[in-house]
Order: C-alpha cells, then structure tokens, then sequence
C-alpha cells in the first residue's frame, strides 16, 4: 500500500511541476535529492561498519553467549519456554539495540523468532504465537538504546553541532515504553490464563 502511495506522490510531483513550467526545477530537485541520499548513506556507512563490525567480534568472542548465561534468570522469566540458543539470538538482538544498530540487530531478531518458533511447534504443532514470542516482539520494538548510534550518526551527518545529546532522553523514552510494554504483556497473559482457566 505504502508503494502505491508514494508512487501517487511522486507522479502527482512530476505532473504538477509539468503542468506549472517548473522542469528545470524539478530535474534539479530530483538530482540534488538523489546525490544528498547517496551522500548520507557514505556518511552513515562508516558508524554501521564500526558498530557491526564489534558487534560480530563479541560474538566469535563468546561474550553474546556468556551474555545469555548472565542474563539467564532474567530471560527465562521474560521469555518462558526457550531454549539457550533462542535466548542467545535475543540477547544478540537486545545487544544490537542498546547501542542503537537496528539493521544489526534485524537479523538476530528473525533468527530468535525462527528458533521461538521451532520449538513451540516441537511442543504442540499450532500457528499461535507464544507469550515469549509476543514479549521479545514488544520489547524489540520498544528496544531500550543506551547509545543511539543511527540516530547519532544522522544528526553528525546533518551537521549538529552536539549529535550525542539526545542520549539522556532516548534511553528515558526507550526504557518507559519498554516497562510499558512488559507491564502490558504480562498483565495480558495473566489475564488470558485466567480467562482460560
């Protein structure tokens, strides 16, 4: 739907700058659009090479896995039924998120999701989505960021003169709508056990 919509825009852009005399215009709008996202995409590829690039060297390190371990009484009760490797890929995915790579941690997520998945269908054959697999979906969405590095890298590459200022009120906004989310999602199961029971 959302390709619809902006094909309408652009051709409604194109005909109206047609129909108003203003090609010249439009042609340089259009180039100078196109070589400012290439140029953002070069200025942004050097903080995703760095971030991911660590990201993967703490995972042949082992220390995603040592991670899991440390983490382990917390993801159990997040994530109820799991297995160590699908506890491992959320704690990557969580990782990933806290220093604000979300095309890092994108493949992690799914991977979490795939092993979430195999296992409940190991258990009872269904379509259903699990209550661990709705709460990693709430909280990865919410992903609490301790340090915003897309969002740090943006503001860098559009000239800020202070990118990383907006890390107090990130982490703030993150992690009250990610106990939001949690709050909600436990009170939701509880209430469909109840219900069941």
């Amino acid at each position: 739907m959302m390709n619809w919509i902006w094909a309408g825009v652009a051709i409604i852009g194109i005909v109206w700058g047609l129909i108003t005399g203003q090609q010249a215009a439009l042609s340089q709008g259009v180039m100078q659009g196109a070589m400012d996202a290439v140029g953002l995409c070069v200025k942004l590829a050097g903080g995703f090479a760095l971030w991911s690039g660590l990201l993967a060297i703490l995972e042949r390190g082992g220390a995603m896995e040592s991670m899991a371990r440390i983490t382990e009484p917390l993801m159990r009760r997040l994530f109820p039924g799991t297995g160590l490797k699908a506890r491992q890929s959320i704690a990557m995915n969580m990782t990933a998120n806290l220093l604000g790579l979300g095309n890092a941690a994108t493949p992690q997520g799914l991977e979490a999701m795939r092993r979430m998945g195999a296992e409940a269908s190991a258990a009872e054959p269904n379509e259903t989505a699990t209550d661990a697999m709705c709460m990693f979906l709430v909280i990865n969405a919410s992903s609490i960021q301790l340090f915003p590095t897309t969002v740090i890298a943006m503001r860098a590459a559009a000239g800020s003169a202070s990118p990383a200022s907006i890390v107090a009120a990130t982490l703030a906004a993150s992690g009250i709508s990610t106990l939001a989310g949690v709050a909600a999602c436990v009170l939701l199961r509880n209430l469909f056990w109840r219900r069941r029971a």
